[in-house]
C-alpha cells in the first residue's frame, strides 16, 4: 500500500534559519559573525522563556520551534567566527592583509585546472584548491599550524607535473586577500622560485593509491568513440579536463552540464546499485545501509573528498533513500536534517551554488518526484514514468537557482534529460568498477570503458544536438520584469507541488496559467517571428556578419560610424536597416582581410560614407581592390589612416575618434589593423553617469591584431588603462593574447564571430582570461547575434537582436 502521509516540514523552518545564518556569518568578520551567534542564542531562549510563560503550555511546539531555528542559526554563526577568530589568532589573518612573503606547507585539496595562457606573459598557470597545513612568518624560525584553505595560483614549468591532489609542497608564497563570502581566506602566488613537493605522509599515500585509479580510468578511456574520452573521465570521477570548450559549452545549454561533475545523482546510483546488489545476493537487510554507505565513502575518496564532493554524497544518499528504499516521507526530514548539519559544520556551503543546486535537486525529487510518477504511470509504463518524474522534478526546483546563474532558462533541459537518463546508469555503475580495477587490470578496465563510451557517446550526441536546438538556453529578462518573473514562476512551482502532494485548488488554475505563459513567452519571445524593438539610447552595435566584423557607433538619430563590413554585402546593409542606420558618417577599414573589407559595398550601397579611412600592408590599395570604393565621388575622402588621426562629430551625440594604431610595415597583414579609441557622450545625462559629458563611454577596437604587436603598441603608445567596451581582436583567437586585454580591462568585450567556424574561435584562453580573470561581461556574434549596447542613466545597457 502506497504512503500517503504528508511530508513531514517541521525541520524546514530550522534548515531555512542555518542557511540564512550561514548566509550572514561568512561575509561577515568573525567579531561581528560571533556576536551574531550568541545574539541568536540568547533571542531564542528569551524568546522561548517569554512564549512558555504567556501561554503556560509547556507542550506548545511554536516556542520549541523558535528555540530551534534561533540555536541552530547562532551556532552556524559561532562556526563562522570561531573559524576566522582562529585563523586571526594565529596571525594568519594580518599576514595575509600585509601580502609580505610567508613560507608554506600546502596540501593541494581536489584536482588542480590549468589555466592556459592565463600568465601575465602568455603562459600557461595551474589553479588549486589547497588547505595551508602550517606557516612560517618573517622573522620566525618555527611554522605554526594554521588550518587556513588558499587557492594557488602557479606557472606551468615545462617537463614538470603540476601540483597533485593529496600532496603537499612547501615555499614562499605572496598572499592576496580574497573577497568575503569566498571559502579561500587567500591567493597564494610562488614568490621567488616554485613549491617543492616534499615526503608523502599517510595521508598523502592514501590519497596516491585514488589517484593512480583516477589515471589509470582516464587512459583506459582513451580508447572509447566519438565524445566519450572527453566525457568518461567526467561522467565517472567528475574530471572535466579533457573537455574542449564546444563540448563543455554544448552540455551547458543542453542542461546535461551537471552529468559531467559529480553530483548528488552520482552519488545516489552508486548507493541504488549497491542496495540491488545486496538484495540480489539475498544479503541479511540489515547489511544494506552499511554496504551503501561504505561504497559512498570508497567512492567519495576515488573522486576526491573535496567540500563539493562530500556535499554530494551526503544529498545522493538522501535521493538514494528516497526513490531506492521508498522513504520519501522520512528523507526531506533527512534533507533538512543534512542541510543543518552540513552548515554547522561549514558555513560556506550556504554561498556555493553546487551545494544550492543539489538541495534544491534533491527536495524536487524527495517532494514530488514520486507523486510525479505515480501520475506518470497511469498512462506510460514505469520504466518511462521514472527517469521522467526524476528529470521534471528536479528540474522544477532547480531553475530558479540556476537562473541567477546562467541568466537564461534551459528551454530543452528536461527532454534532453530524460533522453540521457536511459544512458547515464551505463555509464556511473560498471565506470566506476571499471575505475576500481583500472590499475590492477587494465584490460578489463578498457573493455567495460569502451562499452560503457558508447553510452557517453550517445549522451555527447543528445548535448550537442540539443544545444544547436533554438533557444536553447533562452535570455532571461533583466531587472522588473525578470524579477517578477521569477517571484511568479517560484509561486507557481510551489502551487504545483502543493497540488501533487495534496489537492489542488481552483485559484491555483490562475496563477500555474501565468507562469506557463511567462515562461512560454520567455522561451519562444515574439522575437523569433517579431524582431524586437531597437533600444532608443543605443550607443555602439556589435553586427552578426558571420564570421568577420561590423561595428556601429552611433553619432546621432539615424546616422554613425562604420568600423568594417564584414564579407557579405547583404548582411552588412541588412544591419544597417536594422539599426536604422541611414547616414554613415564614416567608414573605417581596419585591414585587407576580406572577412573584414568584403561587405563594403552594402554599406555604400546604403549610403555613401563621408570619408573612408583604412589601414593595410604595403602596396595595398582600398580603391583598387572594392569597386564600389574607388566608384565614390571626388568630395568623399578615401584616407590610408595614420597613428593620431583625429575625427570628432557634436550634433545629437558627441563621438571622438583617435587612430591609435595603423601600420604598414608588419610581415603579418594582421598586425596592421586600424586600432581606433572611440569617446561617446550624450550631454543630457546627468554627471557622474557612464556616457555623460564627465564620464564618456569608451570603446576600443583592435581589428585582427596579434599579440607581439599589440604588446609593442602598449610599450610605445600605451593604451588607455581601462575601457567599457572592447572589441576583442581577431575575433578571440588565442593569437590575440591576453596582455592588451588585461591592460584595458574591459567591463564589455565583444566578439564577432561565425557560428560554428572551423578556426575554433574564440579562444579559450582568450575567454578565460575575460570572463575569470577579468570579470568581463562576454558578447559573442555567434550566441547572442547583433549585439547593441545603451547608455541609460542606470549604467551600460547591453541587448541581443537575434
Amino acid at each position: 500500500m502506497k504512503d500517503r502521509r504528508p511530508l513531514d516540514l517541521r525541520l524546514l523552518p530550522t534548515a531555512l534559519a542555518a542557511w540564512a545564518a550561514g548566509l550572514a556569518s561568512v561575509h561577515l568578520a568573525w567579531e561581528q559573525a560571533l556576536q551574531l551567534g550568541w545574539t541568536l542564542v540568547v533571542a531564542g531562549a528569551l524568546l522561548t522563556a517569554t512564549a512558555w510563560l504567556l501561554n503556560r503550555l509547556a507542550t506548545h511546539v511554536v516556542p520549541l520551534h523558535v528555540l530551534l531555528c534561533c540555536v541552530v542559526a547562532g551556532l552556524v554563526a559561532l562556526t563562522a567566527g570561531a573559524q576566522g577568530r582562529e585563523l586571526s589568532d594565529r596571525g594568519w589573518e594580518e599576514a595575509v592583509q600585509s601580502k609580505a612573503p610567508v613560507t608554506v606547507t600546502a596540501r593541494i585539496m581536489g584536482q588542480p585546472r590549468i589555466l592556459v595562457g592565463t600568465g601575465f606573459e602568455g603562459e600557461d598557470q595551474v589553479l588549486a584548491q589547497a588547505v595551508v597545513e602550517q606557516a612560517q612568518w618573517p622573522g620566525e624560525s618555527v611554522p605554526i599550524p594554521v588550518d587556513a584553505p588558499v587557492v594557488i595560483i602557479a606557472s606551468v614549468v615545462e617537463d614538470e607535473e603540476p601540483f597533485t591532489a593529496g600532496h603537499r609542497y612547501q615555499g614562499l608564497v605572496r598572499l592576496t586577500p580574497t573577497d568575503p563570502g569566498e571559502r579561500a581566506s587567500a591567493l597564494a602566488f610562488p614568490f621567488g622560485e616554485d613549491l617543492a613537493r616534499i615526503p608523502a605522509d599517510d595521508r598523502t599515500e592514501t590519497a596516491d593509491i585514488f589517484n593512480r585509479l583516477r589515471e589509470g580510468t582516464t587512459e583506459a578511456s582513451a580508447h572509447a568513440v566519438g565524445d566519450a574520452p572527453a566525457l568518461l573521465p567526467g561522467l565517472i570521477l567528475g574530471d572535466r579536463s579533457r573537455q574542449d570548450a564546444d563540448l563543455s559549452e554544448a552540455m551547458r545549454e543542453a542542461g546535461l552540464s551537471h552529468l559531467t561533475a559529480v553530483s548528488g545523482a552520482n552519488c545516489a546510483l552508486v548507493m541504488g546499485s549497491l542496495m540491488g546488489l545486496v538484495r540480489l545476493v539475498r544479503l541479511p537487510r540489515w547489511s544494506t545501509v552499511p554496504v551503501a554507505l561504505l561504497g559512498l565513502v570508497l567512492f567519495v575518496l576515488l573522486v576526491h573528498p573535496e567540500p563539493s564532493v562530500i556535499r554530494a554524497g551526503v544529498m545522493g544518499s538522501i535521493s538514494a533513500l528516497a526513490l531506492f528504499a521508498g522513504r520519501g516521507r522520512s528523507a526531506f526530514s533527512l534533507l533538512c536534517l543534512c542541510v543543518v548539519g552540513l552548515l554547522i559544520v561549514d558555513p560556506f556551503y550556504a554561498v556555493e551554488p553546487a551545494f544550492q543546486l543539489s538541495a534544491a535537486a534533491t527536495a524536487g525529487i524527495v517532494v514530488v518526484g514520486t507523486r510525479i510518477k505515480e501520475r506518470l504511470e497511469r498512462f506510460m509504463p514505469a520504466w518511462l514514468a521514472a527517469p521522467l518524474a526524476l528529470a521534471f522534478s528536479a528540474q522544477l526546483f532547480v531553475a530558479p537557482v540556476l537562473l541567477p546563474l546562467s541568466g537564461g532558462v534551459n528551454t530543452y533541459a528536461v527532454p534532453a534529460n530524460l533522453l540521457a537518463a536511459p544512458f547515464v546508469p551505463f555509464v556511473t555503475v560498471p565506470g566506476t568498477f571499471a575505475a576500481i580495477i583500472s590499475t590492477v587490470l587494465p584490460w578489463a578496465a578498457i573493455g567495460i570503458l569502451w562499452c560503457s563510451g558508447l553510452a557517453a557517446a550517445c549522451l555527447g550526441l543528445i548535448g550537442r544536438a540539443v544545444a544547436s536546438l533554438p533557444q536553447a538556453l533562452a535570455p532571461w529578462p533583466q531587472e522588473g520584469l525578470g524579477v517578477a518573473l521569477t517571484v511568479l514562476y517560484l509561486s507557481a512551482a510551489l502551487i504545483l507541488a502543493i497540488g501533487l502532494v495534496g489537492r489542488f485548488r481552483r485559484w491555483h488554475a490562475p496563477v500555474l496559467a501565468a507562469a506557463a505563459g511567462g515562461l512560454l513567452a520567455v522561451v519562444l519571445p515574439a522575437a523569433v517571428l517579431v524582431p524586437p524593438a531597437l533600444p532608443a539610447a543605443w550607443r555602439v552595435a556589435l553586427c552578426d556578419v558571420g564570421q568577420g566584423d561590423m561595428l556601429v557607433v552611433r553619432t546621432q538619430e539615424s546616422a554613425g560610424i562604420v568600423v568594417d563590413a564584414g564579407e557579405d554585402p547583404t548582411l552588412a546593409e541588412a544591419c544597417l536597416a536594422r539599426l536604422q542606420i541611414h547616414t554613415v558618417e564614416a567608414l573605417l577599414v581596419t585591414h585587407e582581410h576580406r572577412d573584414h573589407y568584403g561587405g563594403v559595398e552594402g554599406v555604400i550601397a546604403k549610403d555613401e560614407p563621408g570619408m573612408v579611412l583604412y589601414s593595410a600592408s604595403e602596396g595595398w590599395d582600398l580603391d583598387a581592390e572594392v569597386g564600389a570604393v574607388a566608384a565614390l565621388p571626388q568630395s568623399v575622402t578615401v584616407h590610408r589612416a595614420r597613428p593620431g588621426d583625429t575625427l570628432a562629430y557634436t550634433e545629437q551625440l558627441t563621438v571622438r575618434l583617435r587612430v591609435w594604431s595603423a601600420d604598414a610595415h608588419h610581415a603579418e597583414a594582421n598586425d596592421n589593423s586600424l586600432v581606433a579609441f572611440f569617446e561617446v557622450s550624450d550631454p543630457e545625462l546627468p554627471a557622474g553617469v557612464v556616457g555623460s559629458a564627465q564620464d564618456p563611454l569608451t570603446l576600443l577596437t583592435l581589428g585582427d591584431m596579434e599579440e607581439e604587436a599589440a604588446a609593442a603598441m602598449i610599450r610605445g603608445e600605451g593604451l588607455p588603462e581601462e575601457v567599457h567596451l572592447l572589441k576583442v581582436a581577431h575575433h578571440g583567437a588565442a593569437n590575440g593574447g591576453t596582455e592588451l586585454l588585461q591592460a584595458t580591462h574591459p567591463e564589455v568585450a565583444l566578439i564577432g564571430v561565425g557560428e560554428d567556424n572551423t578556426y575554433g574561435h574564440p579562444g579559450p584562453s582568450i575567454l578565460r582570461t575575460l570572463e575569470e580573470d577579468l570579470g568581463a561581461a562576454v558578447y559573442r556574434t555567434d550566441i547572442h547575434g547583433t549585439v547593441v549596447i545603451g547608455a541609460a542613466r542606470d549604467g551600460l545597457e547591453v541587448s541581443a537582436l537575434p
